[in-house]
């Protein structure tokens, strides 16, 4: 039920590993090289390399969600983070994979890439510092279609 963050991401950082927003930086300039005075399509962003970035990435097809994001694309290492819940508060059911998500609403709102930055307590009562970056996409240029991200992290003590 509950996986360890240290055994999917080691011992030391979670995400890609980079203690700063690096991963979340590359994302936004790529979306903005894509762009050129538009929304890019989701085919325009997967044609950049970003590398071993793209394991912590997702895009999601906003026709086709409803109550829950409907993912086209999730980076194999951003997948595992739908098993990682948060104690706490009033809702034990909330995982790091629908963090990394929460600004899907937001970032289609402001029609620009919104950031995100949380310290989040963990079930073995570590600390994660967790940033993520989502993006509005457009299929034809202008109409927003889909959304995409990508995530960093880094765990404390």
């Amino acid at each position: 039920m509950l996986t360890e963050v240290t055994s999917i991401f080691g011992e030391t950082y979670a995400a890609p590993t980079a203690p700063d927003r690096r991963a979340t930086r590359r994302f936004v300039d790529a979306w903005t090289r894509a762009a050129r005075g538009r929304y890019p399509s989701w085919r325009a962003m997967r044609e950049i390399d970003l590398g071993e970035d793209w394991n912590w990435a997702f895009s999601v097809d906003l026709q086709r969600s409803s109550a829950f994001p409907y993912f086209i694309y999730l980076g194999s290492s951003l997948a595992k983070l739908s098993d990682i819940y948060l104690p706490g508060g009033s809702d034990w059911m909330v995982s790091l994979l629908e963090k990394a998500t929460t600004e899907i609403g937001a970032c289609v709102i402001a029609e620009t890439p919104i950031e995100r930055e949380d310290e989040l307590i963990l079930a073995n009562g570590r600390r994660l510092l967790f940033r993520s970056v989502t993006a509005p996409l457009a299929d034809n240029g202008r109409t927003i279609s889909h959304v995409a991200g990508v995530v960093n992290g880094t765990l404390g003590d």
